[in-house]
Parts: structure tokens; C-alpha cells; sequence
């Protein structure tokens, strides 16, 4: 049984180690300029989606048509 709870207690940890995290890259699109691309770095997908989200508004103050996607 001790073998079994310390097997246990090592697979979690390296569970625990294993991140999903990653780097994204944000490219926004304005008329007339080129595109340009933001990394964020070491994030998940659904923090690097807000930022990116956050970015796509910012852009559509300067521009309407201009759009960020992540990448």
C-alpha cells in the first residue's frame, strides 16, 4: 500500500510540473499599415484570448475595419 500511495504522490507531482502554458503571438491588422504581431508569452489559451481580445478593441478605436487574431 505504500508503494502504491508514494506512486501516487510522484505521478501528481509531475503532473503538477507539466504547465499548459505556452507563447502566443497577437496579430493585429490596421488599414493602410502593415500588420504587426504582439507576443505574450508563457500564458494560456484563454489569458492570451482576453489580451488579444483587449488589443482587438484598442485597434477598433483607431480603426473600425482593423482586427487582432490570435495566432
Amino acid at each position: 500500500m505504500k508503494k502504491v500511495l508514494t506512486l501516487m504522490f510522484v505521478a501528481s507531482l509531475a503532473l503538477g510540473a507539466v504547465s499548459c502554458k505556452k507563447d502566443y503571438t497577437c496579430e493585429c491588422t490596421v488599414t493602410g499599415l502593415p500588420a504587426t504581431a504582439t507576443p505574450i508569452a508563457n500564458s494560456s489559451k484563454s489569458d492570451a484570448t482576453d489580451a488579444c481580445n483587449a488589443l482587438d478593441a484598442q485597434v477598433k478605436l483607431v480603426d473600425a475595419s482593423g482586427s487582432c487574431t490570435l495566432k
